[in-house]
């Protein structure tokens, strides 16, 4: 049998000792499962060991990631015999760390959650931009809270998806309730039939596109970037984009467009170019879903930007 385990991360006050205590206390996660809770943080919510183990759900902790070895897992699969593990991981430790080292043989990580502090979450990223790199690189899912009235949603959104473009996000209000991001956050009218993309909303838009394929439909689209390389699957296509700095300049991620045009093929890697066309859909049994393309009308090398990397503010 397999051992389940999910892995909560995020910094401290990022929400993450609520987040598991409501999971554990407040849902039928724990009903016919004999849980451990394996804590390496003390946060601000304090875990009550009566009412945990009301729910079969024991705690173990360890106070240094030196404790957190191969041998020690063991010894507390072999007290415990859990089928499920939660593991509150520290917002100090790395947590390649923890997801690369030997489990117990029975142990699988089936799942990555993360918490962070919309209200902090400029501070993170201007500051420690490598271990909040670290923390997002691997959830599965993302829970932005403590989300205001007059929070940027569109701001939080893509810096995660430039590190992680496959993780749910959860934008989850102050009094607990689920938000969600809004047309009026974005910098253009997604109501116009035709869009010239400024240079400093490249990231935004496109992120859009691969969330909202279906509003994009039929529009005229103009914007700028870099020749990345011919489509290895889609006659006549090529890559168009632009680099998102993820966590330092030496780790980028490509944020960018599948245009479809016969010169692509006379294009050099990196040379700069201003596309304007039509978008139309194409669906990708990879992702399960449509996909934009934009049919390219218009095709003209230009000067490259000043500053290449693209933004999200």
């Amino acid at each position: 049998m397999v051992t389940r385990v999910y892995v909560f991360t995020g910094f401290l006050d990022s929400g993450k000792s609520s987040f598991i205590a409501d999971t554990v206390l407040g849902t039928d996660f724990c009903e016919n499962e004999k849980t451990l809770l394996l804590v390496s943080e003390e946060g601000e919510v304090e875990f009550k060991q009566e009412a945990f183990e009301a729910m079969e759900c024991d705690l173990a902790y360890v106070d240094s990631p030196l404790e957190m070895t191969t041998e020690y897992l063991e010894s507390l699969d072999d007290k415990y015999q859990p089928t499920q593990v939660l593991v509150e991981y520290n917002g100090m430790y790395n947590v390649d760390d923890f997801l690369t080292m030997k489990f117990p043989a029975n142990w699988e990580v089936v799942q990555v959650l993360t918490t962070i502090n919309a209200q902090t979450f400029n501070l993170y990223i201007q500051n420690m931009r490598s271990l909040l790199y670290q923390h997002v690189l691997h959830t599965d899912l993302l829970i932005f809270n403590r989300i205001s009235e007059d929070t940027k949603k569109s701001f939080l959104r893509n810096n995660i998806k430039a590190i992680n473009s496959q993780c749910q996000i959860i934008y989850e209000m102050e009094d607990g309730s689920i938000n969600t991001l809004g047309d009026d956050e974005l910098p253009f009218d997604i109501n116009a039939d035709e869009l010239d993309i400024l240079d400093h909303d490249f990231g935004l838009f496109c992120m859009d596109t691969m969330d909202h394929p279906e509003r994009y439909e039929g529009k005229t689209v103009t914007l700028k970037g870099k020749f990345i390389g011919l489509d290895k699957q889609l006659d006549n296509c090529f890559v168009m984009g632009r680099m998102a700095m993820v966590c330092c300049e030496q780790d980028t991620s490509l944020v960018g467009m599948v245009c479809e045009h016969p010169l692509g093929e006379k294009l050099v890697p990196n040379e700069w170019i201003k596309v304007k066309g039509k978008i139309y859909l194409d669906y990708d049994p990879e992702i399960n879903g449509d996909f934009c393309i934009l049919k390219v009308d218009e095709l003209n090398v230009v000067p490259p930007l000043k500053n290449e990397y693209v933004t999200f503010d």
